[in-house]
């Protein structure tokens, strides 16, 4: 048979099939870092988007948990470790309340995940600088240390580094602040490891949405698999110009067009003292490019699957609508919810008309 159709999509890391029916049972545990005991949990949710570096939840127990989740004797918040579908998380209990409601009592809890510590009210304003050259990478390295020493946390860094003049940092507050600065030069942001002392630094947009006849999916999700959809369209202005540039001695000036357009519609020029290498312009400007143009924001309820577990902020997905349009985008926002015995995860994608 010969045919002149498009050229076959890459395949997705992550292939959900069409089903009739899906089948998950599903299983929360919590236990207190350390102990055995699961806690009586009565109802579990947690949230994380791009702009989060770490993940929030919320929990209610049973008032007999409440002796287990009291914080330590110098007022540190005690760890969960939570387990969803058998996927771990690390979660820091930082807030406790307790309801009463006739016949029963609750416990209430709320907190984030490790990389809580590293800012308010854990962590303590201070001014971070750079007396020698330093690649960006570095500099986040650096900041997360006392005195010279190594707090224990690692960086997962996933921008293409560039070198960073001495005197060009210059940035007070706490330690994520300092590299929530640092990655934002790039266009980058942080994202936290479900349970060790690690951060990545992410990409706002790995590959351009122009460019995604070459990207292979992280998930394929078949139509019907989400239980709710929502759609939303916004039309920004269609930019393919920008000039970014550097605040700093050091600082450079790009300007950047998309290729393939005449690059007549000029965004806003964009500005950042770390801006200091070509690759921070590029992957900056791409970013800022990239949020031009007619964009969907869906959002998707649905299980979590075996397959995929907790589909986090930053994964490339490509789905099939409930209009039958296959779309291809970027989850940004991730919440889940679950009331025993129902667990469902709500994904808001992002993708270019």
């Amino acid at each position: 048979m010969c045919g002149r159709g498009k050229p076959a999509a890459p395949p997705a890391a992550i292939y959900i099939p069409a089903q009739r029916s899906y089948i998950v049972i599903n299983q929360i545990e919590i236990r207190r870092a350390g102990s055995a005991e699961l806690l009586p949990a009565e109802a579990f949710g947690m949230t994380l988007d791009k702009d989060s570096w770490a993940w929030s939840f919320t929990a209610a127990f049973a008032a007999s948990a409440l002796p287990a989740l009291m914080p330590a004797a110098d007022g540190a918040p005690i760890e969960l470790q939570v387990r969803i579908n058998g996927q771990p998380f690390c979660l820091l209990a930082e807030s406790i309340s307790r309801s009463a409601r006739f016949p029963g009592r609750l416990i209430k809890v709320s907190g984030r995940s490790k990389a809580a510590l590293l800012d308010a009210p854990w962590a303590a304003v201070q001014t971070f600088a750079n007396t020698q050259p330093r690649t960006a990478h570095q500099l986040m390295l650096d900041a997360l240390t006392i005195n010279g020493v190594s707090m224990g946390w690692s960086i997962d860094w996933q921008l293409t580094d560039w070198l960073v003049p001495a005197g060009a940092f210059m940035h007070q507050g706490s330690w994520i602040s300092a590299l929530n600065h640092i990655a934002s030069a790039a266009g980058g942001y942080l994202q936290p490891h479900d349970t060790d002392t690690r951060l990545h630094v992410l990409p706002a947009w790995p590959l351009p949405w122009w460019r995604w006849d070459k990207a292979a999916p992280d998930i394929e999700l078949p139509q019907g698999v989400a239980e709710i959809e929502e759609t939303e369209w916004s039309e920004p202005p269609a930019y393919n110009r920008i000039f970014v540039s550097g605040e700093t001695a050091g600082g450079i000036l790009g300007d950047y067009k998309r290729a393939g357009t005449a690059g007549d519609v000029l965004r806003p020029m964009c500005t950042h003292p770390l801006i200091t290498g070509e690759a921070a312009a590029r992957q900056r400007a791409t970013a800022e490019l990239a949020e031009s143009g007619r964009l969907i924001r869906q959002s998707l309820t649905l299980m979590v699957l075996p397959a995929t577990g907790v589909i986090k902020p930053g994964r490339l997905l490509r789905y099939t609508d409930a209009a039958g349009q296959t779309r291809l985008g970027l989850v940004r926002a991730t919440t889940l919810n679950w009331a025993f015995p129902a667990l469902t995860q709500t994904i808001t994608v992002q993708s270019h008309a």
